[in-house]
Parts: structure tokens; C-alpha cells; sequence
């Protein structure tokens, strides 16, 4: 049996993620057909209710097309791009998790240093305050899919900030090691080029376009504790977002 992440979403959303995690463990290509609802509802440990709800995710994404009186298939997408929805906020350890990318983390640079004024506005700190930048890469097959920026209070650390530790999820231990807990962000969406010197760090072209989510992350009390910038290759990922009129 396969197992799903327990965490608050719904058990829909969860089991959508560990579908799409065993198409691409057991190495499903475009045009393959998937296990029956019943097969996957005996898979996953679910009701076929769930099975239900979470391939509807699926096929809106795009990722799983429905043909009556055949089945479920896996959809053909020749750009290869990784669909997420955009309107939840998780760290990218826990979207690259969610896509079933086997990705590796590496951290370019981590300097303790005074918050300039923009920092200052964007974290609520006061003149003279201290705050970490990290900056990292996250690559699948050596390849740099996503480039992260994220900037975080001294004062909100507890214990020892040590490169070695940053190759897993940040927000992970912000929540478990430091009792800071992510509930929002505001967040601002836009296309950029990087910088020549940038992209030959990164080994990337620098005609590549990127999708760049600029972040002010808070808690529990609308505290701004974490600001991000993450910058997503635009030939590899789509955001997808529901809009409703109102």
C-alpha cells in the first residue's frame, strides 16, 4: 500500500499528491493507463469517494485525461512542464514533494547581516536588527529548476544556523525547531531574466525567463516572520490559480 502525507489539507488533496507521485515512481508515460478507482481506493487505503475527488484535481490540472468506457490516462504534455496550484502556500521542498521531483538542494551562500530599510518595512524590524539570507538552488538530474532567496529575523532562531542543515526544507524547521509557524503570504507574482553573473552561477541561460514569487510570509499573529523570493524556470513550471466572480 502506498502511503499519503498527513497534514491539514483534505484527503483528497493529499491522496491528488500521491497519485502523481506513483505515475512517476512507477514510471507511467503519456498515454498510460491508470489503475481503476477501485484498484487505487485498495492502493492508497482510501474510500473511492476520495480516489474520486483527487483524480477530478487531476484532470483539471490537466495531468490525467478521462476517455467514458476506457478509463483514466495519463495525459500527453510535450513541454513537460510541473503544474501546481498557486494559491497554497508550502515550501518548495514540500511542492517539489508533491510533483514527485527527486530534487537535491544546494546552498550558494548564508551571511548573518544588518536589515536594510527595505527589509525593515517588509519584516516589521527595527533599526540596527540582524537577519539571516540564504540563498540556494534546487536541482533534479543537475539541472536548476528553482533559485531561492529567503531572509528571516535573527531574533527568530533558536540554536545554531548551519549551512549543512539547509539542504532540507526551511519552513520544516522553522516550524519544528524554532515554533514559527507559516499560516500566509502575501504574495506578488511576475516574469524576469536573471543576471549574466547569476545564471553562469547557476549554469542556466540568461535568455531564460522565470516565473519570481516575491513573499512576505506570516504567523499565527500576522507577524511577518520570513521574506522569499523564489525564482521558477517559466519552460518548466505553470502556476495554476481558481477564480471565482463574485
Amino acid at each position: 500500500m502506498f502511503e499519503i502525507r498527513t497534514d491539514q489539507r483534505t484527503l483528497a488533496l493529499q491522496l491528488r499528491d500521491g497519485i502523481r507521485l506513483m505515475l512517476r515512481q512507477k514510471d507511467y508515460h503519456a498515454g498510460d493507463r491508470l489503475p481503476s478507482e477501485e484498484n487505487l481506493a485498495a492502493m492508497f487505503g482510501v474510500s473511492r469517494t476520495t480516489v474520486r475527488e483527487a483524480l477530478k484535481y487531476l484532470e483539471e490540472e490537466r495531468v490525467i485525461t478521462c476517455r467514458h468506457g476506457a478509463g483514466r490516462f495519463l495525459a500527453y504534455d510535450p513541454s513537460g512542464i510541473l503544474r501546481e496550484d498557486v494559491t497554497r502556500l508550502q515550501s518548495v521542498t514540500e511542492m517539489a514533494r508533491g510533483l514527485g521531483i527527486p530534487i537535491s538542494t544546494k546552498v550558494l551562500d548564508l551571511r548573518l547581516e544588518p536589515a536594510d530599510e527595505a527589509l525593515r518595512r517588509h519584516l516589521n524590524l527595527a533599526e540596527g536588527e540582524q537577519v539571516y539570507r540564504l540563498e540556494r538552488a534546487r536541482l533534479a538530474e543537475g539541472e536548476t529548476l528553482i533559485y531561492s532567496i529567503d531572509i528571516f529575523p535573527q531574533a527568530l532562531v533558536k540554536g545554531e544556523v548551519r549551512e549543512q542543515d539547509l539542504t532540507t526544507s526551511l519552513v520544516e524547521i522553522m516550524e519544528r525547531q524554532w515554533n514559527a509557524r507559516l499560516v500566509y503570504s502575501k504574495t506578488t507574482i511576475s516574469a524576469t531574466l536573471l543576471e549574466p553573473d547569476l545564471c553562469r552561477r547557476l549554469n542556466v541561460s540568461p535568455t531564460s525567463a522565470w516565473i519570481m514569487m516575491e513573499q512576505v510570509n506570516f504567523n499565527e499573529a500576522d507577524r511577518p516572520i520570513l521574506y522569499s523570493k523564489d525564482y521558477h524556470r517559466s519552460d518548466k513550471f505553470r502556476f495554476n490559480v481558481l477564480r471565482r466572480r463574485r
